[in-house]
């Protein structure tokens, strides 16, 4: 957990359920772990990210901080080539945030001795703590994520770790 104290708060939650309280305020990065682990079917194994995302700035003309922001993942490999690429409100308005993009974008790479994409991705991201003046934030991803072969094929792999987000140089 981060040892930092609170700026403001907002109750999270759904239906109903209780969710972790979402913090606005810093995020300590160095606390971030190194990696998110997908355990995958079909033979591939285990595909990991590189944690944290990249968190692009505003796609909203004339906002700072405020709005959509493109979230760029990487492979957790030699040159690191983005994956999973999807957009996400800042400061976070549904916490945890279910609707996630049905066509995220990436590249096609080498996963598990195959070439694959990022096709869908599903699940419930929960939010503690966003930082919107930094395009910082921390996460849990518990879902699946489904790849796409060139053939068509396809492999799902399952998600339930931390997922965190640090500044990115790009829109």
């Amino acid at each position: 957990m981060l040892d930092q104290p609170p700026d403001e708060t907002a109750a999270g939650g759904a239906g109903g359920a209780s969710a972790p309280t979402l913090t606005i305020g810093p995020v300590d990065l160095t606390q971030a772990p190194a990696q998110l682990t997908m355990s995958c079917d079909g033979g591939v194994g285990m595909i990991t990210i590189d944690n944290p995302c990249l968190v692009g700035h505003s796609l909203e003309p004339n906002a700072l901080e405020t709005g959509p922001h493109e979230i760029e993942c990487t492979l957790a490999a030699s040159v690191h080539p983005i994956v999973w690429s999807f957009e996400l409100f800042i400061p976070v308005t549904q916490n945890p945030v279910t609707v996630l993009p049905e066509t995220p974008s990436g590249l096609l790479v080498d996963v598990g001795g195959r070439q694959a994409r990022v096709s869908r991705a599903t699940g419930a991201m929960t939010f503690t703590r966003v930082d919107p003046s930094n395009r910082a934030f921390v996460a849990r991803f518990d879902g699946s994520v489904t790849w796409t072969e060139p053939s068509g094929a396809t492999f799902s792999c399952s998600v339930d770790g931390p997922l965190w987000g640090a500044p990115g140089g790009f829109e």
